[in-house]
């Protein structure tokens, strides 16, 4: 399961990257020219906190960081299931 998750992340962050290449076309203005319509467009696309464009950005940004605490979590539950394996080991290994 640890894998499997671990992958569906990175494949979660590959597909945001894919997007992200096209991004940029959301932050200009249209071709058609600069009139009340694209200055509302590029201020819905890229504008304050809650627009597409830094939503989105958001959104990757926290994919890498759930990746980083995922991949963390994992290594501290194998060394903890280490350590235990180890100490059962100690008692097994002694006669009693």
């Amino acid at each position: 399961m640890q894998v499997a998750l671990s992958c569906r992340l990175t494949q979660m962050q590959d597909r945001m990257r894919e997007v992200s290449r096209r991004l940029y076309r959301l932050r200009q203005a249209p071709k058609l020219g600069n009139d009340e319509y694209a200055k509302q467009f590029l201020t819905a696309m890229d504008w304050d906190d809650q627009s597409l464009v830094r939503v989105f950005l958001a959104a990757q940004d926290m994919l890498v960081s759930l990746h980083e605490a995922i991949e963390i979590a994992i290594s501290k539950y194998d060394a903890s299931d280490e350590a235990a394996t180890q100490a059962l080991m100690t008692f097994k290994d002694q006669d009693w």
